[in-house]
């Protein structure tokens, strides 16, 4: 399978939403949603930094988180991120700069595609965060069961709004 960069991330999971039947400025289906992040859980990052060896891993991680919210009585969301390692980079006005060439900045920062899915006000759910480890592209089966076990046991309806994006988390 081709790796991709990260920085194309984002774009790669819009791509699969549309590919599966989606509109990605507007996914309101949550299996529908979460079978295209699924596909893109499998597609290999480029350019991930790893700061452990062996059978330690945190260069790529799934995250599924419900509820959150923009403010603290915002309406309920469905994080579903792919969040990730990569050598220090700047960022301006949201996108990522370059890292330095000369090899002096020997840090990372963590990063992730997210994919936010909202719902009305009064929406519930029974979630604690869930999250998984893996190197990059190879999700273990058993965890992802779960996670889709999760996301759609759920059962939340359908989204007002949604949101893929490239995020900081710095």
């Amino acid at each position: 399978m081709r790796t991709l960069p990260w920085r194309d991330g984002a774009r790669e999971l819009r791509r699969l939403v549309a590919a599966a039947g989606g509109d990605p400025d507007h996914l309101a289906d949550v299996d529908l949603a979460w079978h295209a992040f699924r596909a893109f859980l499998a597609v290999p990052l480029d350019g991930l930094y790893d700061r452990w060896e062996g059978t330690d891993v945190e260069a790529d991680t799934l995250v599924v988180e419900f509820p959150v919210a923009d403010w603290p009585d915002g309406p309920p969301g469905l994080l579903l991120a792919r969040r990730f390692a990569v050598p220090a980079v700047e960022w301006h006005d949201g996108v990522p700069g370059r890292s330095p060439d000369d090899g002096t900045l020997d840090l990372a920062d963590t990063v992730q595609v997210e994919l936010e899915l909202t719902f009305p006000r009064g929406t519930t759910g029974d979630a604690d965060e869930f999250w998984t480890a893996a190197r990059s592209g190879e999700f273990d089966s058993a965890d992802l069961a779960e996670a889709e076990e999760l996301v759609t046991g759920l059962a939340l309806g359908r989204t007002v709004r949604s949101r893929i994006a490239l995020e900081s988390c710095n």
